[in-house]
């Protein structure tokens, strides 16, 4: 990889887990920019689930620091995965043991003798993260938790760079799958009111699912409870206007 400080102990391989997202693409900038050893970039491709522009932003990434990047396509997985257990859930996060263990095998394979290190993406405010054994195949160490790198400041870094993520983090904490169950209701409903193609990919999905969106609620329920704000707001409007509605 040109332009990568690359490994030279035989034994012990540095892996970047690049997920994307403001945090580990600020992770990659700061371990370049200090020179941190690297032997490989790994990015777990998740394909329609995923926004438009991250494809672009990988390519982005690639072409400004002079990296290349690993891509392994889960979207098979996924969509087993799906047809399986339905949409994930917090006590069920069944993707991402997919992109985990997709990773692990590719490493297994590749590296069968070398210790392998981790570089993950957790920023200074969620130190509390590094606690949970989640990536306990191999070491792991937190680049920007040791430089005491905010997520505010990670973000930024990404802007200085030349990443802008085509606005997601205008109206999104997290530059993941679009369609994630776990995400806040306020991103759902820029989803809802903004983006009718994928509200409509929601509700085909909801059609196949063998379970609920949330907890107790489907995406139609979740549609049902925007309307019922959105009746809400504009009748205390027309009342203002003293405007009857029906």
């Amino acid at each position: 990889m040109d332009g990568v400080s690359i490994s030279m102990c035989g034994e012990e391989k540095y892996i970047c887990c690049f997920s994307g997202g403001k945090d580990s693409t600020a992770m990659l900038i700061h371990i370049l920019k200090n020179k941190l050893p690297l032997d490989e970039i790994l990015y777990v491709d998740v394909g329609d689930w995923m926004w438009e522009y991250a494809n672009t932003h990988i390519k982005l990434v690639e072409s400004k620091l002079n990296v290349n990047i690993t891509v392994l396509d889960a979207t098979d997985e996924l969509d087993k995965g799906f047809k399986k257990w339905g949409f994930p859930g917090f006590f069920n996060r069944w993707c991402t043991g997919v992109k985990r263990v997709m990773m692990r095998d590719y490493l297994k394979e590749k590296y069968p003798e070398e210790e392998i290190t981790q570089y993950i993406g957790y920023c200074s405010d969620e130190e509390k993260r590094t606690s949970k054994k989640l990536y306990a195949s191999y070491k792991t160490t937190y680049p920007l938790v040791e430089a005491k790198i905010t997520t505010e400041e990670a973000l930024q870094m990404c802007y200085d760079n030349g990443f802008d993520f085509e606005g997601v983090y205008e109206h999104h904490s997290h530059f993941n799958c679009w369609l994630c169950p776990l995400q806040r209701k306020s991103e759902l409903k820029w989803i809802f009111e903004n983006d009718e193609n994928k509200w409509n990919i929601l509700r085909e999905m909801q059609h196949k699912c063998p379970g609920t969106f949330r907890p107790n609620e489907t995406i139609f329920d979740v549609e049902k409870s925007f309307w019922k704000k959105n009746r809400k707001k504009l009748e205390d409007e027309m009342k203002k206007k003293r405007i009857k509605i029906t």
